[in-house]
């Protein structure tokens, strides 16, 4: 009996073990992989990631011959490769109508980092659709400008580099001379995922530059990182360019033959948790981002705070920010959430103040947290400490100016440095946006400057003038008694208007706009009648205003303009309306 029992525990025991091992092998294991330049994630297998990171860095070398050295970032680009095609689709980014995925790896752009989403697909694949998108990324931590061709080709370097030459000529119809390809500019519909002859061309324009005129090419990039009013051009001889493509075939690019340092291990659960919702915020899908940040952890606490600022109002965001970056304070992307948001109130500026404070100790590669102190030392008043920071976050992340410069031009306003400021603010307005909605931001922005800069001058004017009257009334006085003071000047009369309406039948008038009886004119004594005929519509407003006569010729237009703003009781109409300016 107990031999049977015995059994029957036993197999139970093996049953139950079984199932566990069925359900652990469902589950996904997930491996870490990290690079000089990428932090990658996958729950395919090690080799495939491998393989992705060596191609990708030994591409990144190649690129480095030409541009220099590649900045550290203060987050490496994050690369997630999932096995699972649905998981890909749930991150990749959303697509516009009838467009389609069609591609194995996507370069998305987040809050605070880059991340390249693939999926499962080979590791040529994966480096191939993701390199041009990412020769982009690079490209932008060398320059405040980013020519458009100089981007299409460095996009093409990284995609290239270490891949078979292209021989394939260009048709006849769609080849551009160099004189054009430097200066066509990014049209607001240009796919950037699709291959063109634009492209092309521009890839082996710099493959020819960089073959006969080496030095051209470091010197121009030098160009792009200084201030200058426009877009500076490359300097080349357009015939002797276009003689050399002609005739020109393509290389293979090679990169060093030295093989990258690559650490792997197993991912841990947590951390990955946190990194897949900040996937997933990068396309805008914050409920989704959401469900990732649910654990009772510190690093979930930071990322649900970070998350407030795109999902909820501004409100609740200041609120859950300022509340982390207290509880928090060695979170640095709490810290900078919080102090790049757009508050108003003299006490949570503060808080911001001290936040940012912490944020660019904490993250000191991240030009940003430099940029946004810099903005919260000008609204302070302490403008003379912005400068030093500016120029740190221009020198971190290039691919800001634009902000960067906005902040100057305000913090140079405080500082009484209007011909500085303005100059800034057209760079900022010049330079290339993340964002193409941003021109219209940036039109606004002139325009706002400007207006301060002609108060600014007027109040300086009017100051020194002050001043000057001072002076003189101080050596008047010396050389003679003040003068008595002049009799007070006579009062303004007042205005009065009065108005007969001329109908064939009643009307009733709804709404009474009266025009203004300016000061000068009852100081001189004009009155007098003016006439507008009217034609009012049948939902009772005025359809038409027209002079009749006038006794009154100043009047003629400001009082037209009122009636135009009258209102009557529905019904359509022709009728004389006689207004008469009187003085009391």
């Amino acid at each position: 009996m107990n031999y049977d029992r015995a059994c029957r525990t036993g197999l139970i025991l093996v049953f139950i073990l079984l199932q566990g091992l069925t359900v652990s092998a469902k589950e996904p294991v997930w491996l870490e992989l990290s690079s000089e330049h990428f932090v990658l994630f996958t729950d395919t297998d090690q080799t495939k990631a491998q393989r992705v990171l060596t191609d990708l860095e030994t591409r990144a070398s190649a690129f480095a011959q030409v541009f220099g050295k590649i900045p550290t970032r203060q987050f490496p680009i994050e690369i997630f490769i999932f096995n699972n095609d649905q998981d890909f689709v749930d991150a990749a980014p959303k697509p516009q109508a009838e467009e389609k995925l069609n591609k194995s790896a996507y370069v998305l752009r987040g809050p605070d980092r880059v991340f390249v989403v693939a999926k499962g697909k080979s590791p040529e694949d994966i480096v191939n659709d993701s390199a041009h998108p990412l020769g982009h990324v690079l490209l932008e931590r060398y320059v405040y400008w980013r020519p458009f061709w100089l981007a299409e080709a460095a996009g093409e370097y990284l995609r290239k580099a270490g891949r078979p030459p292209d021989t394939k000529a260009v048709s006849e119809d769609e080849v551009f001379g160099a004189a054009d390809l430097v200066t066509i500019v990014q049209s607001s519909t240009y796919n950037d995922n699709e291959t063109t002859p634009f492209r092309t061309q521009s890839y082996r324009l710099l493959r020819v530059l960089l073959e006969s005129n080496p030095d051209t090419v470091k010197q121009y990039l030098q160009t792009l990182r200084k201030e200058s009013d426009a877009q500076p051009k490359i300097q080349i001889d357009a015939e002797a360019i276009d003689a050399k493509l002609k005739t020109w075939v393509e290389t293979p690019l090679k990169g060093p033959a030295a093989s990258p340092t690559i650490k792997s291990g197993m991912a841990d659960t947590a951390k990955l948790a946190i990194h897949r919702g900040d996937l997933l915020l990068a396309t805008n899908r914050t409920a989704d981002a959401a469900r990732w940040y649910n654990a009772d952890s510190k690093d979930a606490r930071a990322a649900r705070a970070v998350l407030t600022r795109f999902s909820r109002t501004a409100i609740e965001a200041v609120r859950a920010l300022a509340r982390a970056s207290v509880e928090l304070p060695d979170y640095g992307l709490v810290q900078y959430h919080f102090g790049a948001l757009d508050i108003q109130d003299k006490k949570d500026m503060q808080a911001q103040v001290t936040a940012l404070e912490r944020a660019v100790q904490l993250l000191p590669l991240m030009g940003r947290a430099h940029g946004e102190l810099a903005r919260l030392y000008t609204l302070n008043g302490q403008a003379d400490k912005a400068m030093a920071l500016i120029a740190k976050a221009l020198e971190l992340e290039p691919e800001y100016a634009d902000h960067f410069f906005e902040i100057r031009a305000d913090a140079n306003l405080a500082l009484g440095q209007p011909d500085r400021a303005f100059r800034d603010i057209n760079m900022a307005a010049a330079l290339p946006h993340g964002d193409k909605s941003a021109t219209e931001h940036y039109v606004l922005r002139i325009a706002a400057v400007r207006k301060r800069i002609e108060t600014a001058r007027r109040d300086a004017d009017s100051l020194k003038l002050q001043e000057i009257r001072k002076e003189v009334d101080e050596k008047a006085t010396l050389l003679e008694p003040p003068r008595p003071a002049p009799p007070p000047p006579p009062p303004v009369p007042v205005g009065r208007i009065d108005y007969q309406i001329e109908a064939r039948a009643a009307i009733e008038v709804v709404n009474v706009v009266y025009p203004d009886y300016p000061e000068q004119l009852r100081k001189n004594g004009s009155t007098g009648t003016v006439s507008v005929r009217v034609d009012v519509g049948p939902d009772g407003k005025v359809k038409n205003a027209i002079l009749s006569s006038s006794k009154l010729p100043a009047m003629n237009t400001p009082t037209i303009e009122a009636v135009k703003q009258w209102t009557f009781k529905p019904g359509n109409r022709t009728i004389q309306i006689i207004f008469n300016y009187l003085l009391q």
